[in-house]
Formats: structure tokens, C-alpha cells, sequence
């Protein structure tokens, strides 16, 4: 039988290329999406679900339909461009949920299953910006780091049952999925705010495409000797590796140049 994968945010981006190869490369897809009503090209053979992260009724319902998982690749999230010093909690708070405690939730539903049956594997989808903190994108970037610890952690408790746990971090993909921008009105922070923004968006649109990712993914999926990270994309990879020869202050310096600072 078909190994089950089940793909988070198969709607678009990076999960939709992600469902896409590895159904044609004859895994069993299973891809959620908000509102799967709403996928106006849908890839043959897929099945969707309904999945919003931010709900924990949600993510119940989500285990409960999608029946055995074989691999989980948590994609799903949301990104954001704000000023750390004016951004609400509830906003913060709102982000996590989509990008930590939802995913985490995930994770403890399947794997229960995965344990039982000896075999399994998880990846976590983050980003470089978990590594490489990019200015105002704080919460972003904490919650990626924060699921990059919690995914290490987890690998090493799992282990001896057979089940596996990874990290996939990409650099600059372009996905067309747009961040949630937010400053106050009158920030002391807007110039270098929209600085960074208009930055970004550069540095996005000249990223790689998300084949760039779902070809790594199926590269960790096949792999019998699996390592806790793996970086794919853009400058993902020259990064990790400039990371291993440069001190922080230095690290430092080479963010605030990429992004106008």
C-alpha cells in the first residue's frame, strides 16, 4: 500500500508543490486547506480536508477524518511584517497559534499512531528566518525558531519507536502568499519598517519556486539516514553554511545590508 502524507496548506505555495510530486511520484496525498471548496485547480487524486489552525476544533476533526497518517509534513502557517514594539499580543498570539501551538497540535494527534504501528515520519516546514532573525519580523521569526527546538527536542523522544522528526527550513521561495503588514499610525519605526517590507518583497520575488522545496521533501521522505535540518531555496543553503564561519556580530552586519538597514 501507498504511504499516506498528509500535506498542510496544499492550497498554494510550497504545500501545493509539495502534494503535487509526491502524488505523482504515487504516495497516498491527503492536502488541507481553509476552505477546500475554494481550490479552483485542484490536484487530480488529492484528497482535501478542511483545516484551520488556529482552531483546535479544527485540528481535532482534521485527525478524525484523515484516518492513519504515515508521514505529516506540517506546512501550513502565516507570515507577518511588523514593528516588534507596536504589535498587539493578541496579534502575536494569533500568529503562534497558526505557526507553533496548531502545527504541535497536529503532531501530538498522529502520532500516537504513528508509534503504534513502529514507523513514521514528521516534517516541520520553518523557514531561514528561524536561523537568521530577519528586523520586523519578530514574531516570525521566533515562532519558526521556537518549532525548530520543539522539533529536535521531539526527535530525539521518538526515535527509539521508529518514528522520525525533521526540520525543513527555506529560504526565499516565491509562493504569492502575501504577510500581514501592520505598523501604528505614527510610528517612530515606519521608515525602516517600509524599508524592510519593500526589501522583502524584492527578496521574495527573486526566490526560487516552491519545486525548489517539494523536491527536498521528497529527498528527506526516501532518505534512510535522515539529519535534524535541511535547507532549501533562495540562499538557504550558503547561509547555513556561511553561518558555520561567521560570528554573530558579523551575521548581524549581513542581515541589515540585505534588508536596507
Amino acid at each position: 500500500m501507498s504511504q499516506r502524507v498528509l500535506v498542510t496548506g496544499a492550497s498554494r505555495g510550497i504545500g501545493r508543490a509539495i502534494a503535487r510530486l509526491l502524488k505523482e511520484k504515487g504516495y497516498a496525498v491527503l492536502g488541507t486547506s481553509r476552505d477546500p471548496g475554494r481550490i479552483a485547480d485542484r490536484i487530480e487524486g488529492v484528497e482535501y480536508f478542511a483545516l484551520d489552525l488556529r482552531s483546535p476544533a479544527s485540528i481535532a476533526a482534521l485527525i478524525q477524518k484523515a484516518g492513519p497518517v504515515d508521514i505529516l509534513i506540517n506546512n501550513a502557517g502565516e507570515s507577518q511584517v511588523w514593528p516588534a514594539a507596536d504589535t498587539p499580543l493578541s496579534k502575536l498570539r494569533g500568529l503562534y497559534e497558526a505557526d507553533f501551538f496548531g502545527p504541535i497540535d497536529l503532531v501530538q494527534g498522529l502520532l500516537p499512531g504513528m508509534i503504534a504501528r513502529g514507523s513514521g515520519l514528521i516534517i516541520n516546514v520553518g523557514s531561514m528566518t528561524g536561523k537568521f532573525a530577519v528586523p520586523f519580523q519578530s514574531g516570525y521569526s521566533s515562532s519558526k525558531s521556537a518549532l525548530a527546538g520543539y522539533t529536535w527536542s521531539l526527535r530525539n523522544e521518538i526515535r527509539a519507536f521508529g518514528v522520525d522528526a525533521v526540520m525543513l527550513e527555506p529560504g526565499h521561495i516565491r509562493t504569492g502568499i502575501r504577510p500581514d503588514v501592520f505598523a501604528a499610525a505614527g510610528s517612530r519605526f515606519t521608515p525602516q519598517f517600509e524599508t524592510v517590507a519593500r526589501r522583502r518583497a524584492a527578496l521574495v520575488g527573486g526566490g526560487s519556486e516552491p519545486s525548489v522545496v517539494a523536491r527536498k521533501a521528497l529527498k528527506i521522505i526516501k532518505s534512510g539516514r535522515r539529519r535534524p535540518f535541511y535547507a532549501a531555496g533562495g540562499k538557504a543553503p550558503l547561509m547555513v553554511f556561511a553561518r558555520r564561519l561567521l560570528t554573530n556580530r558579523a551575521v548581524e552586519r549581513l542581515i541589515r545590508k540585505m534588508y536596507g538597514l
